[in-house]
């Protein structure tokens, strides 16, 4: 069995929480919850890029125990997986570098309030993004058809 299944769940977590931790910030703005959210933002990010690299092995196994026909739900799985990890990524960069204190360069020009926007817009996509590759990385594991793999 792969370890792909097993790593998953982390990024979905961390990253599902810390946005819906963005979006409250954007209404409560408290510096806990802005830390809070980019923390398990930025986790989620790094658990992100693991569980793609685990994605090779468990494409692998699913062709190899349920047959080639889930190349389709498989390849919208690791696109709907990259659109995420770029998204929050993004989300990542943005809050390091205009929410935070860690870079003495800020620019200057660009409201705060926009910023927020941006991030919860890009949290919002994020989260549909996740479901979407969850619910399809659920179809190929769940609903494959198991006579096949028995007639091949």
């Amino acid at each position: 069995m792969p370890l792909h299944p097993s790593i998953v769940h982390f990024p979905i977590a961390l990253l599902v929480l810390g946005a819906v931790i963005e979006i409250v910030n954007c209404f409560v703005k408290k510096d806990t919850l802005n830390r809070f959210g980019t923390l398990l933002i930025v986790i989620g990010v790094i658990s992100g890029f693991v569980a793609l690299l685990t994605g090779e092995g468990a494409e692998k196994f699913a062709f190899q125990n349920w047959g080639h026909s889930l190349h389709d739900q498989v390849e919208m799985h690791a696109f709907f997986a990259d659109v995420s990890i770029i998204l929050f990524s993004i989300v990542a960069v943005i809050k390091l570098v205009f929410k935070h204190t860690l870079f003495k360069w800020r620019p200057k020009r660009i409201k705060d309030g926009l910023v927020s926007i941006i991030i919860v817009i890009l949290c919002v996509a994020g989260i549909a993004s996740l479901a979407t590759t969850g619910h399809l990385g659920g179809k190929i594991v769940y609903e494959h058809d198991t006579t096949e793999s028995a007639h091949s």
